[in-house]
């Protein structure tokens, strides 16, 4: 087993251009703080219905948010636990930008130091309390201090952020998380996420900018047998418990007004379970997925959601009553998961004088084209530069987590490996091949891609991801252009256990 020492990852962050940034030192920018800050509430003013998280709003083009992440004492339907969360709140605060922002993070960790001070072994979960910052589906460069998760932020030091977003960013809903690798598992099941979102044409929709906007981050919060979570085994098996809350709440009440629409803003931010989502009596139209808008209002009666997927909703309420935002039972692979109610959502009367006088009563769902984007443009056969086939394993290897290794191209991740190097301006077919018999959804950092084949059949609609799963003993194909920014990032299995044990490559786009 390859082992590094934390004078090679050192060497590693210094090999990036890193030198200086990582320290002791508070946020260095001068000028006055650009946020708006928005206390968590009822999006509708009801008293017991589901809380929107609290917001930071960007002004003038920036957005400063000041992030930690530290042991927290909350308590689960399972009763008190220690997570390492952001800001002590779960999920952490949703951050609410523009195209052409610039959001600045100052991050400090506040963990105590790792217990275990031995050298790293790759691939195997270790020092829980080391960590960084990723802005999942962000376009944005992995260099520096923006969306770099080669960061290793260890317990007691501060990290300043400075993450730019395009002029052309899609309008959409995105999340910030963990990612380091060999504490993500651990961090991101313990609750450490928050949403992100960039405003833009979608939102301008007519009968989007006229309904209540709801945001559901559905997490898994696991504790550790006695205490914080020291290691992988509670979450390790895909069948372990997990209590499903929606914006930290388990089981809560949503409230919708008869003949309302509701704008749905839903994050998937747990380690390990897929979570399809049906609510049967209300209709469900679909206008984005992972950020990205779809082509038109899609009616649906199953959101499929693998872990990392985020899906933009558009809900409406019929007849007054009691209905249930529901997984049911399904097949991950060759394992089955049990049915369970994730909320409770009661259709009200339109007059209901519960709700806060002024509140937007959005009536209608889009019937034409919704906006395009000038950087999610088909990708023609013509276009392309250069195909590629990964096949996805797991093998049975003494000495790591459970005997187990996950691979891409039969070899597990190694930091200083480049497993894909093109060049800037490159349009590339990505074929993903999976000879294990459970699902992985691979996700792809900086750059979107159209998903064009799954299982060798045509993807309908084409639809832009961030994060697609790959079947069990089965094959999707994706297409990807790297116009934008140079550097090295990362493709990994957003089961987070399956990344700290392997599954994931590195990317270096040349310029």
């Amino acid at each position: 087993m390859p082992a590094i020492s934390r004078r090679d990852v050192l060497k590693s962050t210094a090999a990036l251009g890193l030198g200086g940034i990582l320290g002791g030192i508070g946020w260095g920018i001068v000028g006055a703080r650009a946020t708006v800050h928005q206390d968590q509430a009822s999006p509708l003013g009801i008293a017991d219905d589901l809380a929107n998280p609290a917001e930071l709003h960007s002004v003038d083009g920036r957005l400063h948010a000041d992030l930690y992440m530290s042991i927290s004492d909350q308590t689960l339907p399972s009763g008190p636990a220690q997570l390492r969360i952001f800001n002590d709140t779960l999920p952490a605060p949703t951050l609410r930008l523009q195209p052409g922002d610039t959001l600045e993070v100052a991050f400090e960790n506040r963990m105590p130091p790792n217990p275990d001070r031995r050298d790293i072994t790759v691939n195997v979960p270790n020092r829980f309390n080391t960590t960084n910052i990723h802005y999942h589906g962000f376009h944005v460069s992995p260099l520096g201090n923006s969306d770099n998760v080669y960061l290793e932020i260890e317990p007691g030091q501060r990290f300043n952020y400075v993450v730019q977003l395009p002029q052309d960013h899609p309008a959409g809903s995105y999340w910030y998380h963990p990612h380091r690798h060999g504490s993500v598992s651990a961090q991101v099941a313990s609750g450490a996420a928050g949403m992100a979102i960039i405003g833009g044409a979608l939102d301008e929709v007519p009968e989007i900018a006229a309904a209540v906007e709801r945001i559901l981050v559905l997490q898994a919060p696991v504790p550790g047998i006695d205490g914080v979570l020291d290691d992988e085994e509670p979450i390790w098996a895909l069948t372990a418990e997990r209590d499903f809350l929606v914006n930290g709440q388990f089981r809560p009440r949503i409230y919708i007004r008869q003949g309302e629409v509701q704008h749905w803003r839903v994050l998937h931010a747990g380690d390990a379970q897929f979570l399809p989502l049906r609510a049967d009596g209300l209709e469900i139209y679909e206008v984005g997925r992972d950020g990205n808008p779809l082509q038109s209002a899609q009616l649906t009666e199953l959101i499929d959601l693998a872990p990392g997927n985020r899906a933009d909703l558009l809900v409406k309420a019929g007849e007054l009553g009691h209905y249930t935002l529901l997984r049911p039972a399904f097949n991950q692979g060759t394992q089955a998961m049990l049915e369970f109610v994730m909320a409770d959502i009661f259709v009200i009367a339109a007059d209901d004088p519960r709700v806060a006088p002024g509140i937007d009563f959005g009536t209608e769902i889009p019937t034409g084209e919704l906006p395009d984007n000038d950087i999610l443009v088909d990708i023609e056969d013509d276009e392309i530069t250069g195909h590629r086939t990964f096949v996805l394993g797991v093998s049975d290897v003494k000495g790591y987590f459970h005997d187990t290794l996950f691979t891409i191209n039969d070899q597990s991740f190694d930091p200083g490996r480049d497993d894909v190097v093109t060049k800037l301006g490159a349009v590339e077919e990505w074929t993903l091949v999976n000879t294990t018999p459970f699902p992985h959804p691979l996700h792809i950092h900086v750059n979107p891609f159209q998903l064009v084949e799954i299982n060798g059949e045509p993807a309908p609609g084409k639809p832009w991801l961030d994060t697609v799963p790959v079947p069990a003993a089965g094959s999707v194909k994706f297409r990807t252009r790297f116009l934008d920014f140079p550097g090295r990032f990362v493709m990994h299995c957003h089961i987070l256990p399956h990344e700290d044990t392997g599954m994931m490559i590195n990317i270096n786009i040349q310029a």
